[in-house]
């Protein structure tokens, strides 16, 4: 397949363009001008022939971005929740505006099937059990409002255009390359340098986890067995609390746990979810299932960090 991918030097995007090249597919990258930082993520395969990179901004002009393309898979979009507080304009314009305008193109151009990449946060805060895809939206900050927001958009284009539409939902992922701001690169970075670790509140916030491998793998997957019009989650079922997370990566880098340190909560972070959750049974059923778990992706990433400490500086 010939796949647009929106957000190729994002964290998630880049591993999506590497594995899609991997298995015999022609990428075009879609990307705004972008730092020399980020530009590494993809620095492996940027020469490749079957690979072509493309600036732009999907808020601005892309006439014609889509021509040819056999699928989109739409990664980019604003994702940091602090940011969102504080910005929530940039947020609207990036995640909805932006997925509007990607969503006319693809009207006009009808490829065989897109993807919209979102998240658990959606759903707001669960604290016991896993949500379904069906469950009701419950955004709880501007980041979370317009993803969701962005969703029912993509929906709203499959029941009146019959865009063929699936929508995946994703949790907390891990891996190389990671924004250095990230919880993983940050823990890592200053265990290396013997300096706390921030935990925030009581450390009793719970996440799933995902190598960001198994959840590019199971966007391809879907390209190939998913259904037009459906939710899929693509989650790995393993979570943690965030101070286990904190005492997992001091294991393996071999440091004390009075290395961490609870600092206030939300003072600093409002609209902070106590817990996501997602049930992946969906998924599953088409024949999916993750390659790595928790603690062999997480030792492997934790040693990626240590090895590449030029990437968290």
């Amino acid at each position: 397949m010939k796949i647009l991918v929106t957000g190729i030097m994002g964290f998630i995007g880049s591993h999506f363009g590497r594995l899609a090249l991997q298995g015999g597919h022609e990428v075009v990258g879609f990307s705004r001008h972008s730092d020399t930082r980020n530009a590494q993520r993809i620095a492996d395969y940027v020469g490749d022939v079957y690979f072509r990179l493309v600036y732009g901004d999907l808020t601005g002009d892309i006439s014609g971005l889509l021509e040819g393309a056999d699928a989109v898979v739409h990664f980019a979009a604003r994702t940091f929740v602090d940011h969102s507080i504080l910005d929530p304009e940039s947020f609207v314009q990036s995640n909805i505006v932006g997925t509007y305008k990607l969503l006319e193109q693809a009207r006009r151009y009808k490829p065989n099937i897109y993807v919209q990449v979102s998240t658990d946060e959606v759903y707001g805060a669960i604290l016991e059990g896993s949500y379904k895809e069906d469950a009701r939206l419950n955004p709880t900050n501007p980041y979370s409002s317009t993803k969701a927001a962005a969703d029912m958009l993509c929906l709203s284009y499959w029941n009146t255009y019959k865009l063929p539409i699936i929508i995946t939902r994703t949790e907390n992922n891990y891996g190389p390359w990671q924004h250095p701001q990230k919880a993983i690169p940050v823990f890592v970075k200053k265990a290396l340098r013997d300096e706390k670790l921030p935990v925030y509140g009581d450390g009793k916030h719970r996440r799933m986890w995902l190598h960001v491998e198994d959840h590019c793998g199971a966007i391809l997957h879907l390209l190939q067995h998913g259904n037009a019009g459906e939710i899929y989650h693509v989650a790995g079922e393993e979570e943690l609390e965030n101070v286990e997370l904190a005492k997992r990566i001091l294991d393996v880098l071999g440091k004390p746990h009075d290395l961490i340190s609870f600092v206030p909560d939300y003072n600093i972070r409002p609209g902070h979810d106590r817990r996501y959750a997602l049930d992946v049974t969906k998924l599953r059923a088409t024949g999916w299932k993750p390659e790595h778990t928790l603690q062999d992706g997480l030792e492997k990433t934790i040693m990626w960090y240590k090895d590449n400490p030029e990437w968290c500086i």
